[in-house]
């Protein structure tokens, strides 16, 4: 009863390999169940009258094929697109440890995750440049999983809000009797591996059971440094983690530079690099002296994750009952980043002519020295020559660089480090029985929620600006600079002994100009924010058999109600919150004109990270839908249901219809089709609330923050879909075609800053300074050009229409073959592939300016909202089993796509590769209940394309590690003791 809001499908006939083709293994019987309950349907019913086009993923397809993580299953589903799952602290920040589904390449938030049919809250770190939240699939133990299932068409007409591109449900094991035990190791070039423990108990009674999964995993830290294709030089990738903003940096003599100024916006022109860029392993153009920060930068965080799933059933008389438990924990204990973040404003680093580490620096470099002060001759707003008596005795310069670079972080001569945690619990519930008439009734409710937090570190303006001077550190008492417990933060590359990635020597090092680790410590703080979401949902459905027969059978029915509240929070810590500390000095607080006591706006303390404003709120949501199946003959069935949503405030109500069809033209043909309207709700997050992310702006050559905004005017999303689709099946060969078709409305996204930052410098390039778009940026100092933006203004809005289109085709077949002593053989084979038509955006406006859209397909799409689209991706699948043994291999293929942005490295092409790896897997099962296996990933140690990207790979798409070994030992313990 517990499952009878499914529809029944045979497991032979859509079982298939996460990636793979091939539905068969070792000994077929033990890979297929004679029964699955497939997600599609609330109405009871048999595989004749399947039309949802869903795909099964068995706990044996997943252990047959080396169990892999979720992320590296998500990720081979050709189904899927721009998933996030790997370390990408360039695009996707702050959401390591996590990971998420993106059927279609709609959107993670645009994919409804289900455990057990049921809801689970959302993560509460949203998708940085996108403002979507998602379910972290990294919190489900993979130990509890008895099969996935993927729902590839849009579903809210049964399952509501998020459901636009199609559904994951996670289905849990419930038969487990007794007690097994795996332990897995993993390994490549560079790791030094990663571990999985798992335990599972299961106890089975006459009228119920008990199962409980507890799963142990820690990923390696890998750094960067460990691949050869991952850190590059500049000639090979510009944008290969290069920053315009080093340490050592650059430097500009001015007596009047500062904001405002008339010669802010000329200061970079007439910089001069620190005399021993390159020495320390930057590029000095003579100008700036480029840092690369992903030296730093890891390709693995270490990882430590818990989880625990415990569920019980029992049956008492009639009514079934179900319950069950979850919680998961994800640390990342030391995540990496750069030794420190380049200053959002230019112009506040001044170095005054009594600084010690100047005057010694212009003893060490005369001809440094003269250049700097007798280069610099701009024109003043009138016409007028800057007055002459620039020299190192009287003039300033104007520090354009970060506080600690090549050197390393005082202290610990490496990284910094930051902090991430991640954290869920849910407790779901359900009765299920009976009515004396035949009605099949459920009554449900769950509770999730998920709490995380983010730490990292960044440098006090104020605190900086008072170093330069020499009036810094924890022991400062008087204004002396540089005595009674003052210390001076030396900008100069003196201040730095080696290079503290290669270990080279700078001979101008003086030990007693260096920054020390207490100076360092009072320099940088943490900031960080504490975020959570919750979500209650109550479920009533009722299904069964009407009186209303027609040729096929019965007309069956079902209906339902739904009420869930979701709650989401953000808490900043007090240094990081703008109601505590706005501006740049501490305490300062926003003066009635709207701006900081010394004129700056207030985004916060920090030189680089801009502050938070703290954030709760909640919202209750009402959904009913029915359902109703036509069986109108032996051969030809039919599915309509509809749903109705109403949500809280402006935001305001939806319903959507949904019709499928299955033909049974032949025993051999079958064909379907459906066509529905799906929609997804706007989160709180995008209804309400300001947060900031670090994006890269290319037209700066650094990240800037990126502010965005909550919009209560938000319409909910939509689209039109349909699919059309064949399949032909005799004796053991099995094919299918899909079509798919989605017109998608209004879709909620963030207005892209390099659209916003591109029309506006077209702007100042025309001379219209009183264009609108340029209000949405922050220019310092009055520089009003690309070298004056500091921070961008984005929205969260309904975006561009999208249209996309694609084909789904999965060939399988089987065949006995000769075995190995004594046994019989079998050998499948599989083929699958999914190719994408068309992903075209509408052209939309940002203040009146239009933003041209296009078709994404076979791009790389680091320029606007969407993610990485490769035209197509196919897997070729070869399984042989005979007695014990079974031996599996799978050819995987992404193909090329180009980078919409042009060549940005100078070589010639802006091609992203093809890139085609061959999997092998060996599995070994005893009599004894012990079970081996063995997995080579990526056996010819392929390399991932390169990409124009600060990781050099596209982390979306392609997987980064190289040949990959893994082998799993799984104990039954029962099998092997006795029972």
């Amino acid at each position: 009863m517990r499952d009878s809001k499914h529809l029944i499908l045979s497991a032979s006939s859509l079982a298939i390999l996460a990636g793979g083709g091939a539905a068969y293994a070792q000994e077929s019987d033990d890979l297929r169940q004679d029964e699955v309950i497939v997600t599609g349907s609330f109405i009871e019913g048999s595989s004749e009258n399947a039309a949802a086009p869903v795909d099964i993923i068995t706990d044996t397809e997943l252990e047959l094929q080396g169990n892999p993580s979720l992320t590296e299953l998500i990720r081979n589903l050709g189904v899927s697109n721009g998933t996030d799952g790997e370390t990408n602290q360039f695009a996707s920040n702050g959401l390591e440890g996590t990971a998420n589904v993106n059927l279609r390449g709609l959107g993670p938030a645009r994919t409804l995750v289900l455990i057990n049919g049921k809801r689970q809250t959302f993560s509460p770190y949203a998708i940085g440049e996108q403002a979507q939240l998602f379910v972290d699939t990294n919190m489900i133990p993979a130990a509890a999983i008895g099969r996935v299932e993927i729902l590839k068409e849009g579903a809210a007409a049964l399952y509501g809000s998020d459901a636009i591109a199609g559904v994951v449900n996670f289905i849990t094991k419930d038969d487990l009797d007794g007690l097994e035990l795996s332990a897995e190791y993993e390994t490549f070039e560079g790791s030094d591996g990663n571990i999985n423990l798992s335990a599972a108990y299961g106890k089975q009674f006459d009228n119920g059971s008990w199962v409980t999964s507890l799963g142990y995993n820690t990923r390696a830290e890998v750094p960067l440094l460990e691949k050869d294709w991952a850190i590059l030089s500049f000639a090979e990738n510009p944008v290969g983690g290069w920053s315009t903003i080093g340490n050592p940096g650059s430097f500009v003599a001015t007596p009047n530079i500062g904001p405002g100024s008339a010669v802010a916006g000329t200061a970079l022109a007439f910089a001069n690099a620190d005399e021993n860029c390159n020495a320390l392993g930057g590029i000095d153009g003579g100008v700036l002296c480029r840092f690369q920060f992903t030296q730093f930068d890891n390709l693995v965080e270490e990882e430590e994750r818990l989880q625990l799933f415990s569920e019980f059933n029992y049956q008492f008389g009639d009514t079934d009952f179900h319950l069950e438990f979850l919680f998961a924990n994800t640390e990342v204990p030391e995540w990496k980043t750069s030794p420190s973040y380049p200053p959002q404003s230019l112009f506040g680093q001044l170095v005054l002519p009594d600084h010690p580490g100047l005057q010694q620096f212009i003893v060490d470099n005369p001809g440094w020295a003269a250049a700097t002060y007798t280069d610099y001759a701009p024109l003043l707003a009138g016409g007028a020559p800057v007055p002459n008596g620039l020299n190192s005795a009287t003039t300033p310069l104007v520090y354009f660089g970060r506080t600690f670079g090549f050197g390393g972080f005082p202290g610990t001569g490496g990284a910094q480090e930051g902090r991430r945690e991640h954290n869920t619990i849910r407790l779901a519930t359900s009765l299920e029985g009976e009515f004396d008439s035949g009605v099949n009734w459920e009554l449900a409710a769950s509770y999730s929620q998920a709490g995380a937090r983010r730490e990292t570190n960044d440098t006090y303006i104020f605190g900086l600006q008072k170093a330069l001077q020499g009036l810094g550190g924890p022991n400062c008492v008087t204004n002396t600079p540089g005595a009674n417990g003052c210390l001076y933060y030396n900008p100069f590359s003196n201040a730095i002994a080696t290079n503290a990635i290669t270990g080279a020597a700078n001979p101008q090092y003086n030990p007693a100009l260096a920054n020390s680790p207490e100076l360092a410590e009072w320099l940088t703080e943490t900031t960080g924010t504490e975020e959570s979401t919750g979500l209650l949902v109550l479920d009533a459905i009722f299904n069964g058999q009407s009186s209303i027969e027609l040729a096929g059978g019965n007309v069956g029915w079902a209906t339902g109600f739904q009420v869930r509240n979701e709650r989401f929070e953000s808490d900043p810590n007090d240094v990081s919150d703008l109601a505590i500390n706005p501006c740049s000095i501490p305490g300062d607080q926003v003066q009635s004109n709207g701006v900081c006591p010394t004129g700056e706006s207030p985004t916060g303390p920090f030189a680089f990270l801009a502050g938070q404003s703290a954030f709760k709120d909640n919202q209750t949501i009402f959904g009913a839908f029915v359902e109703v199946g036509l069986p109108i003959s032996d051969t030809l069935s039919a599915d309509i249901a509809a749903r109705y949503e109403r949500y809280p405030g402006s935001v305001g109500h939806t319903f959507d219809p949904k019709l499928a069809v299955k033909w049974q033209a032949t025993p051999e043909l079958s064909l379907r089709g459906a066509a529905q309207t799906s929609f997804r709700g706007p989160t709180l997050n995008q209804l309400d609330g300001q947060v900031t992310t670090l994006q890269f702006v290319g037209a700066t050559g650094a990240f800037k923050a990126v502010d965005q905004f909550g919009n209560p005017d938000l319409d909910p999303e939509s689209a039109t879909s349909f699919d059309i689709g064949a399949i032909w099946e005799r004796d053991n060969f099995r094919v299918s075609l899909d079509y798919y078709n989605f017109d998608f409305s209004d879709p909620i996204i963030v207005e892209e800053q390099t659209s916003i930052v591109n029309a506006a410098l077209a702007a100042i390039g025309a001379g219209n300074l009183t264009d609108p778009i340029l209000g949405r940026i922050t220019f310092d100092g009055g520089n009003v050009s690309a070298g004056g933006i500091s921070r961008i203004r984005t929205n969260v809005v309904n975006g561009p229409d999208i249209k996309t289109s694609g084909v789904d085709f999965r060939a399988e077949y089987g065949m006995d073959v000769p075995g190995l002593m004594g046994n019989d053989g079998q050998l499948d084979l599989g083929f699958d592939a999914t190719y994408v038509l068309e992903y075209d955006v509408a052209d939309f406006q940002i203040e009146g300016t239009t933003i041209a859209g296009g078709d994404r397909v076979g791009q790389f799409n680091r320029s606007n909202f969407s993610r990485s689209l490769p035209e197509y991706k196919a897997n070729l699948t070869a399984n042989y089993a005979t007695g014990p043994h079974n031996v599996r291999a799978i050819l995987r293929h992404i193909a090329s796509y180009d980078d919409e942005r042009g060549d940005l490295t100078g070589n010639g092409t802006s091609e992203i590769e093809a890139h085609t790896t061959m999997d092998l897997f060996y599995n070994l099962s005893l009599e004894t209940g012990t079970r081996i296996g063995l997995s080579v990933v990526n056996v010819t140690d392929e390399d991932p394309p390169f990409a124009q990207f600060d990781l050099n790979y596209d982390p979306y798409t392609h997987n980064p590690f190289g040949r990959t070994f893994k082998i799993s030992v799984t104990q039954e313990v029962n099998s092997l003791f006795g029972k």
